[in-house]
């Protein structure tokens, strides 16, 4: 009998007693720990929880302990949700990892189209260097959050509401947060085909330079046969500029026929655009100097046009 009155008292502070250490409601939820009310979960635990499931394999929660430790497997093979049953979020300051892996595969994409002008919008980006405010670092214990705002100094990156503007697909607002964050990793693509459209252009300036070049190489050797750049008094003739390249200055000779009404010097840029016109009055041989100040570093042409016609096209170097 009096083991009967035992158990029953016993059962009743299990059960009944509103502040007790080991609890079960009629729902089967249990909680353990020092609590008041009935528990609302199926196990509802109040203090730290360490779950050994083998000597490999640990679990640790110490909210009041060190720092919080999740340590799974001394073997690496634990894992955090699986491919089928996914996490949605999760929050950190820090994630330290050696491979980051994007699911990327043909068979998850449907509706692949190009990029449209990915170089005009990485063009419109403003990248920036930044510190974190203090007050970001909130619920952090005092004795930490020096640490974590020097962590947070000189950092790189973008604003979130200036790259909604360019490319509001690259920015989602967290509500739970009231952030606006910018997924960086979706960003590379764009910057992958910017780069491939920024070559295509330089593919093509080059091959217009190169056609250039030899047009001036194919004009200079059906001109000047002479190899000491003599000229013919009899008809009007270009002589390569010497020195060539040039610093400071370069002497250009040329030879105008007694018979020419009109005779200039011109010197252009290699996108064809006239940079200076000189007016040769001089007949027969002569020559001019052009200064290295006048112009900026670069590769030039010059052409002799008389009475409307171009006679010879030379190139010059101008360096520092």
């Amino acid at each position: 009998m009096k083991r009967l009155v035992i158990v029953v008292i016993s059962m009743s502070i299990f059960f009944c007693n509103t502040e007790a250490q080991l609890k079960m409601d009629c729902d089967g939820d249990v909680g353990i720990g020092y609590m008041s009310g009935d528990p609302n979960y199926k196990l509802q635990v109040r203090g730290d929880v360490q779950i050994d499931v083998s000597s490999a394999c640990k679990f640790y929660f110490l909210l009041y302990g060190t720092s919080p430790l999740f340590r799974p497997s001394w073997s690496n093979s634990a894992r955090i949700g699986l491919s089928n049953y996914k996490l949605y979020y999760l929050y950190s300051n820090n994630v330290w990892y050696n491979n980051l892996y994007n699911m990327s595969d043909i068979s998850i994409k449907e509706n692949i189209r190009s990029i449209d002008r990915p170089l005009d919008a990485i063009l419109q980006i403003r990248g920036i260097q930044y510190d974190l405010k203090r007050d970001y670092f909130t619920n952090t214990p005092e004795e930490r959050i020096d640490e974590l705002v020097e962590e947070g100094k000189n950092k790189y990156g973008v604003v979130a509401q200036e790259l909604k503007e360019i490319l509001p697909d690259l920015v989602v607002y967290n509500e739970e947060a009231e952030l606006y964050v910018v997924n960086y990793v979706e960003m590379i693509p764009i910057l992958v085909e910017a780069i491939k459209e920024q070559q295509e252009m330089i593919d093509d300036l080059q091959n217009e330079i190169h056609a250039v070049q030899n047009d001036v190489n194919l004009k200079s050797a059906s001109i000047n046969d002479n190899p000491e750049g003599s000229i013919n008094e009899t008809q009007s003739a270009l002589v390569q500029n010497s020195p060539n390249p040039f610093s400071e200055s370069t002497e250009i000779h040329f030879s105008i026929s007694e018979e020419t009404q009109n005779a200039v010097l011109n010197v252009y840029n290699l996108s064809g655009t006239q940079l200076k016109s000189i007016e040769l009055y001089q007949r027969g041989e002569g020559s001019i100097i052009i200064s290295g100040g006048e112009f900026d570093p670069g590769i030039y042409l010059y052409a002799l046009i008389t009475d409307g016609k171009v006679i010879d096209t030379k190139q010059m170097v101008l360096t520092n």
